[in-house]
């Protein structure tokens, strides 16, 4: 009896230094797998796993200890820090520790599975609320938007949510999860000298908002999560509300704090910047000039809850494939992911042809701009049946430049077709082709830019705007000076709320030719929130009617995207341009599919074109690693007419030049494909540098090699940049 008592008492004591210090804590919620505590004077809420017994602390347990000074050093053990901004929109940045906490300002109570803390910066007039609710997989953070109240002069811009909950520092072993692109990984013992971070928006840049400088050159962030491999702790935050103003913030250890960190940050409330005047740059440069701007406040805030879903795990052999993997399924049980494709015989070939294009050209010695016919339907036809007679039979054939006025010209607002491609006759020639050979036909509607007025589109009426008034243009950008590219005219974002009348207009056409494959051009790449007055409309409203109409239509058309931001995957039955990689900054370490690991076997995509890579043969290999399917962009004509065009990265795509690397590359993984088009990712990892691994759910595993030397795996040698496949059950 004495020995259990003492056993008993060790265990107390054990206990008492981790929940007794700052305060006690104490269980505020439990359930099967996990328990939430709170400590009432600290108002920390921790996590502890009932099975490992490990603890997710909300922030680490030395900050106190950390370099970091003033504001920057109690953002750290914040639940929340809020970007305020006064009547001039200058910003001021005030946190929940130092004005809630130290202060005593804040209040608790228990809701179901859960706590809320009410806090109230009283100097700035502003009150919020923070909800931590278990679930069974960790927890979700709710901020109610209807708690949120602003009665002083300041108004709240930004919102960060547990800017140090998923973090890692240099003695740590792991990495932070970042989705830029594909997805990238920022570990724990890279070293990039100063470099600070950065900091992307979810969805792509907002262009219902003027832009005055070339906006970096990224990949995106398609997927709405972040996420950290801490250890034998792992986390993966995902945003279910509110991820349409919100960003993905990634910082460095070493340059504010000692901490790597990833977070997200919403915009509550926007800052629109306009154009006041130029004056002289202060350089003394000669024509040097600086832009003057004016800041006005968005109309709207968002409004709906914010929501973070929190999904933990525990263990050495978590990683972030283990966390997509859990995501997906997740998705799959809520209906948000659903099974699109079925097994093959013959690989699927996406091939999109370029019919029409309008050039730079002369007329009797005067300047004009002219439509030129790249491919005709006729023409087209004889590229399939070259490919076909090469043995690519499963082709989905997207065309672009069909229409009256050609590619990235006029709206698409039904079927008006190209009388120099052949007419009306001559896509009836191609349709009745496409169908005696089981091609898929896919026509290209633009209805999300638009270049020139016309076909029922009215700039006035129908084109998005700033809050000033000002038309939203679109600008091709000069990426040595950063600047707008004066040699080529600006053109239009489509009003968000026209979208849906000019796609209803081109399906309702397309029924009447017995199709049912559209590719929805823009669509997945961005979304804009709309301006104009008297309507206006968040990204999130935006988003929410876009989706409504695709719902309304997905059952009788089959909906193509490009690049593949999250919005639109349910309604997808193929992804076009879908990263390969992310933006490659310098604080990332490596990039990794993470959108493919959650989507490949449900969502077919292919990366860019074939003809358009940067490096031939890291790219194919990159395409293989990362089970995207063939894909190329062509054309029956010259190449050279693509010079005297504002697609000038185009100007090599005629036919002949490729078709022989296209069929080849095409034969060297139809074997492979053929294996494992219909089956989901189960693994990735890097078995040695410059050498990648890849298991699918049937056990087909293919290791990659990027090097120049030789590899050894399960007694077969993968080439220098070559590739390697074991086979798995059919």
């Amino acid at each position: 009896m004495r020995v259990k008592l003492l056993i008993l008492l060790s265990i107390i004591l054990l206990i008492i230094p981790l929940y007794g210090q700052n305060g006690e804590y104490k269980t505020v919620s439990e359930n099967s797998r996990y328990i939430m505590l709170f400590n009432e004077k600290t108002a920390e809420v921790a996590i502890k796993d009932k099975v490992t017994g490990k603890i997710f602390n909300q922030f680490p347990k030395d900050w106190e200890g950390d370099f970091s000074m003033g504001v920057t050093k109690f953002s750290i053990p914040s639940h929340l820090v809020l970007e305020m901004a006064d009547e001039e929109a200058k910003i001021s940045i005030y946190n929940t520790y130092a004005l809630g906490v130290m202060r005593g300002n804040f209040k608790y109570k228990n809701i179901k599975d859960g706590i809320r803390i009410d806090y109230e910066f009283s100097t700035q007039g502003v009150t919020i609320a923070i909800e931590f609710i278990l679930t069974e997989a960790g927890f979700k953070v709710r901020i109610p938007i209807d708690s949120i109240k602003e009665e002083g002069d300041l108004k709240i811009n930004r919102i960060w949510v547990l800017p140090y909950f998923t973090y890692g520092s240099k003695k740590d072993n792991g990495y932070l999860i970042v989705p830029d692109g594909s997805g990238a990984l920022v570990r724990f013992d890279h070293k990039v000298g100063n470099e600070r971070g950065f900091e992307l928006p979810v969805y792509g840049y907002d262009f219902g908002l003027p832009l005055y400088d070339m906006p970096p050159k990224t990949e995106g962030i398609r997927l709405p999560i972040f996420g950290a491999k801490r250890n034998d702790l792992g986390i993966l935050g995902v945003i279910e509300s509110g991820d349409f103003d919100s960003n993905i913030a990634c910082y460095m250890a070493g340059n504010a704090t000692s901490y790597f960190r990833v977070f997200p940050i919403f915009d509550y409330r926007r800052i629109h910047k306009f154009l006041l005047y130029e004056r002289e740059a202060s350089t003394g440069q000669a024509g040097e000039v600086v832009d003057v701007l004016v800041n006005k406040f968005s109309p709207y805030t968002i409004k709906k809850d914010i929501v973070v879903n929190y999904f933990l795990f525990t263990g050495k052999d978590i990683d972030y494939s283990f966390m997509i993997r859990t995501y997906r399924n997740y998705l799959l049980k809520n209906g948000y992911l659903n099974k699109r494709i079925n097994n093959v015989s013959e690989v699927p070939f996406n091939l999109v042809i370029i019919n029409s294009i309008n050039i730079k050209t002369t007329k009797a010695g005067v300047p004009v701009i002219d439509l030129f016919p790249l491919t005709t339907f006729d023409e087209t036809i004889k590229i399939l049946e070259e490919f076909r007679n090469r043995g690519i039979k499963n082709i989905n054939l997207v065309l672009k430049g069909y229409q009256s006025g050609g590619y990235m010209n006029k709206i698409t607002n039904g079927i008006r077709l190209e009388s120099k491609l052949g007419g009306n006759n001559g896509f009836k020639k191609l349709i009745v082709y496409c169908k005696n050979n089981n091609i898929s036909l896919i026509l290209t509607a633009e209805v999300i830019e638009v270049h020139s007025p016309g076909n029922g589109f009215s700039p006035s009426r129908d084109a998005n705007r700033y809050l000033n008034n000002g038309l939203a243009f679109m600008y091709k950008w000069d990426p040595v000076v950063k600047k707008k590219n004066r040699d080529y005219d600006p053109w239009f974002t489509v009003l968000p709320e026209r979208v849906p009348i000019y796609l209803n207009n081109f399906l309702k056409d397309l029924e009447k030719y017995n199709l049912s494959n559209v590719l929805v051009e823009k669509m997945g790449d961005y979304i804009s929130s709309q301006n104009k007055r008297p309507k206006f409309l968040s990204r999130e409203e935006v988003a929410s009617l876009w989706k409504e109409n695709l719902s309304t239509y997905m059952n009788k058309f089959n909906f193509v995207f490009t690049s593949g931001n999250f919005y639109v995957l349910p309604y997808g039955s193929l992804i076009l341009d879908i990263p390969l990689d992310s933006s490659n900054f310098a604080i990332e370490s490596e990039s990794v599919p993470l959108l493919q690991l959650l989507i490949h076997g449900y969502v077919p995509y292919s990366g860019k074109p074939g003809n358009l890579r940067e490096s031939q043969k890291k790219e194919f290999l990159r395409m293989i690693e990362y089970g995207a399917l063939p894909y190329y962009a062509l054309i029956f004509k010259d190449s050279s007419y693509f010079k005297k065009s504002i697609f000038n990265e185009m100007v090599s795509s005629n036919y002949e030049d490729w078709i022989d690397q296209a069929v080849k590359e095409y034969n060297s993984l139809k074997d492979l494909y053929r294996n494992i088009y219909d089956v989901p990712m189960r693994n990735h990892e890097k078995l040695y540098e410059g050498v990648y691994r890849v298991e699918y759910e049937n056990g087909t595993e293919v290791i990659v090699n990027y090097t120049n030397k030789p590899f050894s795996y399960k007694g077969k040698i993968v080439r220098g940049e070559d590739f390697v496949f074991f086979l798995g059950k059919n």
